[in-house]
């Protein structure tokens, strides 16, 4: 972006206005900064100094951004905490950062502007108190862009430089600035700067005009956000000269599993603590498999294997593996989307696994701790999960091995109490602990008359009490889930039937109203008819200002002058994906939106003045077509204020979007039931992205509202119905399917979807 002289002044007044509550010590320095580029300004265009040229300055960032590296690091559970920067100082592999960035003990990652993984083979030198770090990484046959280092005198004070990081965690930015001061803080020399610093910038370069690197970005003002600090390159020296290097296994010291006790297998990291197996990252098997078996004599049949399993996510999957070869060949026994699954794998990948059997169940609780357990006899297999047998196989294709965990995809689990032997089951409730808990789950008052000896009766029997406890609360939350649900969709229901109502008696009123009636699914308050009253009045507003003789054009810049020029009406650029860009009523009170809600509203003002438009749906991007007579007809990008198209630059939109030649059919007018079906795509991709079914579900019915005869949006209507358990709303479209499809592609499918489906309830 482009500033006047006065802007820039006014920007350069602010920081002076900042600098004044800055602390004395450094308040002279940083004006001192301030002044000399205010007084520079003039001639910026005329500047002598490299770094202000822009092709010297683009040539300069070109030089030094393929020798600074991302470094990430990882937390306790294998989580990314934090990520900063380092940069090349010698090709054969050594890498200059903050001793902060990698903090002690941490794992981290070395990555080039490339893509390039570098594996660390040892942190070669560090010092806590100076801050700085220097990493000894593997080039393999290939060296590494490298840095020249400054030579050790410091820089002079209002030398321009430039820092390069990954500020907020923004890769490979750059920003410049101006050295402020040489200050003592705690008794180390810093180089004070004038430039925004933020996290990630840590550990990064400050280099000089030729390049050179004269400090490493250390910290960010507490006092200021475009005041910051950087350590002078010639302590980095003072470090190199004096070595400590620790090799990186043996830098990373966390709670790794015992290496006599386990062997992991598919990469992922698996931590652990006392009792407690924790297993993070995704594994490098097929569908992010990864194992951990362990180490143990193989045990003679029969024999059980126990653990409990937490996942952090039910889409992934986690349990117990056995009759392993070390490899990819195992059984599984796991959660995975709530359902309990055995299966045996047979190779490395997908097609070479056999799910044996997979039930759902309501013993098992999502979320929490569930026992697993498996019973491996001769030519029979028994799974059970908190103490209930759920599946039972005589499969023997693989009849020995190694036992141990198992997870798959994106899902963080943990494990406790791994046990193999003998009668591993959870001893069960005594007939006084069971009708205890009865009469509390039939009477809910019980609960306030519990006495100190029911708790340690129950506590006797602690595990198996809290399962039936624990399994009580996840059944009555599901209760509430569904009853959340029912209310919303009795909320939603008046309102999809009003819109299938205008869909069928296709009124002027359509667009308009569906519009904001579809912006009604997600805020039940709307009051439409005000809307409806809002639009009717900015349409009278035009009107005045308009004569009863102008032509189409005088009344369309009328319109823009309105919209555009008045009231700021505007393309929604920097959230275009929030959900608010596609509800007409924020779009008239943000005056801000979508290419289609704003050339909704638009096309409803220009029918009120007199004007006829036409809705085109290009390929992503939405426009308008102003017609005024059989030859003379225009293109408009109400998203761009109204700009009055080519059919040049509408070929180009299309063939930037789609990567194709511009076609009839793109130009081809839409009717308002297809406009507000694109809206509800719209919605649809926006709740996709959030992983929010339940606005899906809405967008959904809406959309089989106004388009009851279509059969994609019945086929979509019956997956999301089926993904959200309204399994008897979703057998009734799997029948309509079946009815209607005369092509037959989806019928074979609604067939057997219909027959899961029943197969689910049943199972309930």
């Amino acid at each position: 972006m482009h500033c006047s002289y006065d802007q820039v002044i006014q920007n350069k007044k602010k920081h002076l206005f900042v600098a004044f509550n800055l602390r004395k010590k450094m308040q002279r320095a940083y004006l001192l900064a301030l002044l000399l580029s205010i007084v520079t300004i003039p001639s910026f265009a005329d500047e002598p100094n490299p770094l202000v040229k822009p092709q010297v300055l683009k040539t300069l960032i070109e030089s030094v951004s393929p020798a600074v590296a991302t470094i990430r690091v990882k937390g306790r559970d294998g989580q990314q905490i934090g990520i900063g920067t380092g940069f090349v100082i010698d090709a054969t592999g050594l890498i200059a950062t903050n001793f902060h960035v990698i903090t002690e003990g941490r794992p981290f990652t070395v990555e080039m502007p490339s893509g390039r993984m570098l594996p660390v083979l040892a942190v070669e030198s560090s010092d806590r108190a100076s801050d700085l770090a220097l990493l000894r990484v593997d080039v393999g046959d290939k060296r590494l862009p490298s840095l020249e280092l400054a030579d050790n005198s410091l820089p002079f004070q209002g030398a321009r430089v430039l820092a390069f990081g990954n500020p907020l965690g923004m890769r490979d930015s750059v920003v410049t600035g101006i050295v402020s001061a040489i200050q003592d803080i705690d008794g180390r020399e810093m180089i004070q700067l004038a430039m925004p610093i933020q996290p990630g910038n840590s550990g990064g370069p400050l280099v000089d005009s030729q390049g050179r690197v004269t400090g490493i970005i250390n910290m960010k003002s507490a006092i200021d956000d475009n005041l910051g600090f950087a350590i002078p390159i010639n302590q980095l020296a003072a470090l190199r000269k004096a070595p400590n290097p620790v090799v990186y296994d043996r830098w990373i010291h966390l709670g790794r599993v015992n290496e006599n006790e386990w062997l992991p297998v598919f990469d992922a990291t698996w931590n652990q603590r006392g009792g407690m197996i924790m297993a993070r990252g995704e594994g490098s098997g097929f569908g992010g498999r990864a194992l951990c078996l362990a180490k143990s004599e193989t045990q003679d049949l029969p024999f059980e294997i126990a653990v409990r399993v937490r996942l952090d996510k039910e889409s992934g999957a986690a349990g117990i593996a056995f009759h392993s070869d070390g490899e990819n060949r195992h059984y599984g026994f796991y959660p995975s989307n709530g359902q309990l699954r055995l299966t045996c794998f047979k190779g490395p990948s997908v097609y070479s696994w056999e799910v044996l059997e997979e039930v759902g169940t309501k013993h098992y609780i999502s979320g929490d701790w569930n026992r697993l357990r498996v019973r491996v006899a001769a030519g029979n297999l028994q799974c059970y999960v908190n103490g209930h047998m759920v599946i039972e196989s005589s499969d023997t294709q693989l009849t020995s091995g190694k036992f141990g965990l198992v997870k798959f995809r994106d899902t963080e689990p943990d494990f406790t109490r791994f046990e193999v032997g003998m009668n591993l089951g959870v001893p069960s409730l005594t007939k006084r602990t069971q009708n205890l808990i009865s009469d509390i789950f039939s009477q809910p008052t019980r609960l306030e008359r519990l006495t100190a000896e029911d708790i340690v009766n129950l506590g006797e029997v602690s595990e198996a009490a809290n399962l039936q406890i624990k399994q009580k609360v996840a059944q009555i939350e599901k209760q509430a889930e569904d009853l959340r649900r029912l209310a919303s969709d009795v909320t939603n229901s008046p309102i999809t039937r009003e819109l299938a109502e205008l869909a069928r008696t296709k009124s002027e009123q359509t667009l308009l109203r569906g519009s904001l009636l579809i912006a009604k699914l997600d805020n039940p308050d709307i009051d439409v008819d005000a809307y409806v009253t809002r639009v009717d009045e900015m349409g009278k507003d035009i009107s005045e200002k308009i004569e009863g003789t102008d032509d189409a054009d005088t009344k369309r810049d009328a319109l823009h002058t309105y919209l555009f020029q008045e009231n700021g009406f505007h393309g929604g650029s920097s959230e275009y994906y929030h959900p608010a860009n596609s509800h007409l009523n924020r779009v008239i009170d943000d005056r801000e939106g979508l290419p289609i809600t704003l050339s909704i509203l638009y096309m409803e003002l220009g029918r009120r003045i007199g004007l006829e438009f036409e809705g085109v749906g290009l390929p992503g991007h939405f426009i308008v077509r102003q017609v005024i007579n059989a030859k003379d007809q225009k293109l408009i990008d109400v998203f761009e204020r109204g700009k009055v198209l080519t059919m040049v630059e509408a070929a180009n939109m299309v063939a930037n979007r789609s990567n194709r030649s511009i076609t009839a059919a793109d130009l081809r007018a839409q009717d308002p039931i297809e406009i507000l079906n694109r809206v509800l795509g719209n919605l649809i991709g926006v709740a996709g992205n959030q992983q929010d079914a339940e606005a899906i579900n809405r967008y959904c019915e809406a959309s089989v509202a106004i388009q009851p005869d279509s059969i994609i949006a019945r086929r979509m209507r019956s997956q999301i119905r089926m993904m959200t358990r309204r399994d008897a709303a979703a057998i009734r479209d799997l029948d309509w399917l079946i009815d209607h499809d005369d092509e037959g592609f989806a019928q074979a499918e609604a067939t057997r979807l219909r027959e899961s489906v029943i197969q689910r309830l049943n199972d309930k």
